[in-house]
């Protein structure tokens, strides 16, 4: 991509820098994907642990180091993280996901926790995706247990646990969700 000095005189110097920040600096490396997966791991971990300091670390780590099939996912943990620490974790994503603009999975579910779209629809259209069985499970985990932890972040005890319990059915395969969802649970058991 070139930029000629008459478009630069056009466009004014901030939208000619907006535009190079925009642009990758680097290509992902593959060691990059592993470095992503640890990284993703112990945020979970600290998570499920309570730790949400130490995971917030770990996850803005990983999101520095994120490509286009991994950012809306992070950015999603990044979100109840931030929420658990008492900050407003759908601006934080909303926010991310305007800069990034990918609508890879899972991409709806955030747009269901920014208010963009019902749940059921996106639930729907996990239903009506031409993709595996397999897959369509783990997205109907992922929203669930994510729909259910921000329910739970909101004070919606009742609809987290309905979510909750329909993520620990579905989570099975998914480790790493299966003991967040575990977690989930217990402290919502723990609420009066």
């Amino acid at each position: 991509m070139g930029i000629r000095v008459s478009s630069f005189r056009r466009a004014g110097v901030a939208a000619v820098f907006a535009c190079l920040l925009a642009l990758p600096l680097a290509s992902p490396r593959a060691e990059d994907g592993a470095e992503i997966a640890a990284l993703e791991n112990e945020a979970m971990t600290d998570f499920a642990a309570g730790q949400y300091g130490p995971a917030d670390e770990k996850i803005r780590a990983a999101i520095a180091l994120a490509d286009n099939d991994s950012f809306n996912r992070l950015a999603l943990l990044q979100g109840l993280i931030a929420a658990r620490m008492g900050s407003d974790g759908r601006s934080l994503m909303g926010a991310a996901i305007a800069a990034h603009e990918s609508n890879a999975w899972p991409r709806p579910v955030i747009a269901y926790l920014l208010g963009e779209r019902p749940l059921q629809q996106v639930a729907d259209e996990v239903r009506r995706s031409g993709n595996a069985f397999d897959i369509k499970r783990q997205q109907v985990c992922e929203l669930s247990f994510y729909a259910g932890a921000f329910a739970a972040s909101d004070g919606e005890k009742r609809f987290a646990k309905l979510l909750l319990e329909k993520a620990a059915a579905t989570c099975g395969s998914d480790g790493r969700l299966q003991a967040l969802t575990a977690a989930e649970l217990g402290s919502l058991a723990a609420q009066p």
